[in-house]
């Protein structure tokens, strides 16, 4: 199983440890056609932009890039927070309007939006040491995903239920709904065989990306192709897989 594109890489702009271009380098060395610089958004604990604006400086370095690397398409994205139990982004709509594509994530070390919504980010925190908290913090999780995906339509959520839990069902019921990638994060080997299964038994999409900080894990989609497999998984749930005989069919949501 192989993979045409890889959506969701990190730069020096946010926690990534190379600059856009050195990652735009790695993406064409090893002949992928697609991919998505997403850094993190401004509300990430020390690891985010450095505000929102950023994002359409790195949009602007990437049409630059573009002309430089022509056999390679290079989206300007973001990965955005959920900060709050409604389902709000870090990054402002006009911004998300000027941008190629969407990731929303849930992450607990963000600056919540409000009084409201520090028990749950604080819950998420030391969620390990007060397990008593785990049901709150599962619907918890679940409303705010699920909100996100109603208000905004992102293209594709990041690593869901990755150190924060949810409930597969809701949320893929709002994916489906709002035609949302579940994306399959190779670089932290989530979601496992069994989750595949069951989020594919729903009819949701897939998209596999690296979520890679490092140049030499561009294109590092080992795991997804594994899982997806382990899991039985067929080619049309499967958006950035070259092995689809109608070809590759577009990530890009027209807003």
């Amino acid at each position: 199983m192989e993979f045409y594109g890889d959506y969701h890489l990190h730069s020096t702009y946010s926690d990534g440890h190379s600059s856009v271009e050195e990652m735009v380098k790695a993406a064409s060395g090893i002949g992928l056609e697609e991919i998505c610089l997403a850094d993190h958004g401004p509300r990430n604990f020390a690891v985010g932009v450095e505000s929102a604006q950023t994002l359409l400086q790195i949009k602007e370095e990437i049409k630059a890039l573009r002309e430089k690397y022509t056999g390679l398409q290079i989206y300007a994205g973001v990965e955005a927070n959920i900060i709050s139990l409604d389902g709000q982004l870090d990054v402002e709509r006009e911004i998300i309007e000027k941008l190629d594509l969407l990731i929303a994530g849930l992450h607990s070390y963000v600056w919540p939006e409000g009084f409201g919504d520090v028990p749950w980010i604080l819950g998420n925190q030391v969620a390990k040491v007060f397990p008593l908290q785990k049901k709150w913090l599962q619907n918890a999780n679940t409303k705010a995903l699920v909100e996100a995906i109603y208000r905004y339509e992102p293209e594709i959520i990041s690593h869901p239920g990755l150190k924060m839990e949810i409930n597969i069902a809701e949320v893929a019921k709002a994916c489906l709904a709002k035609e949302t990638l579940w994306e399959i994060n190779a670089g932290h080997k989530h979601p496992g065989y069994k989750e595949v299964r069951e989020i594919a038994r729903r009819g949701v999409e897939f998209v596999v990306n690296s979520d890679a900080h490092f140049p030499e894990s561009v294109g590092a989609l080992e795991y997804g192709a594994w899982v997806l497999e382990k899991a039985g998984v067929p080619a049309p749930q499967i958006r950035n897989i070259k092995e689809k005989e109608h070809g590759h069919e577009n990530i890009i949501k027209i807003r």
